[in-house]
């Protein structure tokens, strides 16, 4: 009797392993040298952009396709494509592990600080690959000034598809794809925003 609940308790977890699926890693970002070029006119302003060592150990699972998942660190992957965005709008940035105290401000001669925020979604109707063929990012940024007011606050939506023939060895392929049309909003929203050029 013992030796049937055995071999029913085994059975029955393989089976929720197998429908749970596994978490494969990817990267979501790419290629940034696409991003759009620096503005004509760039703000003429010293920003900070705050990514601390606690959001870029963050992992995020969502889902894959064939019941299985994809995890990925968003704020480790996007602070590049970030930090090259800030730099087409304003004049200088600087990166910061943690919110700046009001000597480092002085130091930096910062202008603005902004913070962003990463919300991520992934999908697949495939039941026999794992890539996600839909992702979206969405990137929000904060941008404060020295003395902590709002400034303004950004939000946008990247979205990025991928064809299954599409993936070869690239598996994040609709991931990074997301994550430029989110960054390339973003730097949309920063030059058009006359808060900014305050």
């Amino acid at each position: 009797m013992k030796l049937r609940q055995l071999l029913t308790a085994c059975a029955a977890a393989s089976v929720i392993t197998l429908m749970s699926g596994c978490a494969h890693d990817i990267t979501i970002s790419g290629d940034s040298s696409t991003l759009i070029g620096r503005s004509a006119t760039p703000i003429n302003k010293t920003v900070g952009l705050v990514i601390t060592d606690q959001e870029r150990t963050k992992e995020v699972v969502t889902p894959g396709g064939g019941g299985d998942k994809v995890s990925y660190k968003p704020y480790r992957d996007l602070e590049l494509p970030i930090y090259l965005e800030l730099n087409n709008v304003f004049k200088d940035v600087v990166k910061l592990n943690e919110q700046p105290d009001a000597t480092t401000i002085r130091a930096k001669n910062l202008s603005y600080i902004v913070t962003p925020s990463i919300t991520t979604t992934s999908s697949s109707a495939s039941l026999l690959t794992w890539p996600p063929t839909d992702f979206t990012v969405t990137l929000e940024c904060t941008v404060t000034d020295p003395t902590g007011k709002l400034v303004e606050k950004k939000s946008v939506t990247g979205s990025g598809h991928a064809e299954f023939s599409e993936f070869k060895r690239n598996f994040g392929l609709a991931a990074q794809r997301a994550t430029l049309d989110a960054v390339q909003k973003m730097q949309s929203a920063m030059q058009e925003s006359t808060e900014l050029r305050q």
